[in-house]
């Protein structure tokens, strides 16, 4: 797991380097610390997907963490982003920006210690949901595809187009029935039509006739199955939100 921690104060980055590596190495899991003393200096390294985790200080010399993690939603979804304040001040900012988590800065290193490791129970715990992956060929090499980076599967034929997404397409020699097999013991797969299964984490917009994905992509859905179809559609949604509820009510 690569984590960044983004913090002007470098005890403060000591410390949360010190929780972080005694828990990984307690639970047997392998972290790639990064700290950075600036946002700026951050950004200046930062890519999409390079970090499963940020720690990101709020209070910070010139560029707010609120202001950079503005500019990494501009790139990147879906990195999870915690952030560390002394203030609840920015709560609802930082509701704006899809953090993950907002923890108050802590001088007691033992409370410190309980909250980041509540918060790794949690990374590791969507990691194992995510970590499944399916293995296809494309033009004779093999590839690998998280369950979680699937947008939608489309039969073409006696092949089968995947979508990830970042928009990279991927054509493999293999039967709807078969992919389906694959996918359908997933939750986040839904058939919505004939020849076509999405990952309704991607959904943007539900329509009548058509369902519009991440990336732009409209999809035919099946019309007389549309009550249907959007119904096990909101159960999904809702249940996420309710697993969502349920793990922030334990903290």
């Amino acid at each position: 797991m690569n984590i960044a921690i983004v913090d002007d104060i470098s005890l403060e980055i000591d410390r949360l380097t010190s929780v972080i590596e005694k828990y990984m190495e307690d639970n047997h899991l392998p972290v790639n610390i990064s700290s950075f003393n600036s946002a700026e200096e951050f950004l200046a390294d930062y890519r999409p997907l390079k970090y499963t985790l940020i720690f990101m200080d709020i209070y910070m010399d010139q560029m707010s963490g609120i202001e950079a993690s503005k500019k990494i939603r501009e790139m990147d979804s879906d990195t999870l982003i915690v952030f560390l304040t002394t203030s609840l001040e920015h709560t609802f900012d930082a509701f704006g920006v899809h953090a993950f988590q907002y923890l108050i800065k802590s001088p007691d290193d033992e409370t410190l210690k309980l909250s980041v490791c509540k918060v790794l129970d949690e990374v590791i715990s969507l990691r194992s949901a995510e970590g499944k992956k399916i293995s296809i060929v494309v033009d004779g090499e093999n590839i690998d595809i998280a369950f979680s980076d699937i947008v939608y599967a489309q039969s073409q034929k006696n092949y089968i187009q995947l979508t990830d997404r970042l928009q990279n397409g991927y054509r493999t020699r293999m039967t709807f029935s078969d992919i389906c097999e694959l996918l359908k013991t997933d939750s986040r797969f839904l058939q919505i039509n004939r020849g076509i299964m999405i990952n309704m984490d991607h959904i943007t917009n539900w329509g009548k006739t058509t369902c519009e994905l991440k990336g732009g992509h409209m999809l035919p859905v099946n019309v007389r199955e549309q009550k249907t179809l959007n119904q096990i559609r909101q159960n999904y949604v809702f249940a996420k939100l309710h697993s969502k509820r349920t793990m922030g009510g334990a903290k």
